[in-house]
């Protein structure tokens, strides 16, 4: 009996041993000490909140001069290609058919754009963003707005997301037989839209 006793004793004994280590443990309570009017540090441990990204760039005018151009509708630039929006290029290998056949109307079309940039500067709205290879935006030459240029021109064809202004244009061009439309007839529509004199 008194070796369970004794037992028991230190079990006791070993628990209250476990308790106090374990009240040691619990870390005290924080004292505020904030000044009046200022928010007190919240409990627990302080995180750091990484910085948040830098907004951006607002769209702006981007100048380039010399770009290569690959098509009709398309400049290239070190690192980045822009093509111009609204409008659909031909490919340089495109063929069109005519009054008397087949022609290069890609090619034609890449030949008549190189003449009307002449090396001047080509300017194109959009955000610019470090790593970006390729972007759609409208472009001009001075305050020649390139899309539009190309669709009077009927070298080029309206892309699905075209405005109504170049979706005309485009229609003016086919229906004037010029560009790529040359030694087409007229679609049926044209003579509802031509002049009555």
């Amino acid at each position: 009996m008194r070796a369970v006793f004794l037992a028991l004793a230190l079990f006791a004994l070993a628990a209250a041993h476990a308790d106090a280590d374990h009240a040691t443990a619990v870390q005290p309570a924080d004292r505020d000490v904030s000044p009046p009017g200022v928010m007190p540090i919240p409990p627990g441990p302080l995180t750091r909140v990484p910085t948040p990204p830098k907004p951006p760039e607002p769209a702006r005018w981007q100048r380039y001069f010399l770009p290569a151009t690959p098509d009709a509708a398309t400049f290239v630039v070190p690192g980045l290609a822009i093509h111009i929006a609204g409008v659909s290029a031909l490919k340089p290998g495109e063929t069109c058919q005519g009054a008397d056949g087949a022609w290069p109307c890609g090619a034609t079309a890449l030949y008549a754009f190189r003449r009307f940039l002449r090396g001047r500067a080509v300017e194109c709205y959009f955000p610019y963003r470090e790593g970006i290879g390729e972007v759609t935006a409208p472009c001009r030459i001075g305050r020649q707005d390139v899309g539009l240029w190309l669709l009077q021109s009927g070298w080029a064809r309206p892309s699905d997301l075209a405005s109504d202004g170049y979706r005309s244009a485009a229609m003016a061009a086919e229906c004037a037989a010029i560009g790529i439309w040359q030694g087409r007839s007229a679609p049926a529509g044209c003579a509802a839209n031509a002049p009555k004199s």
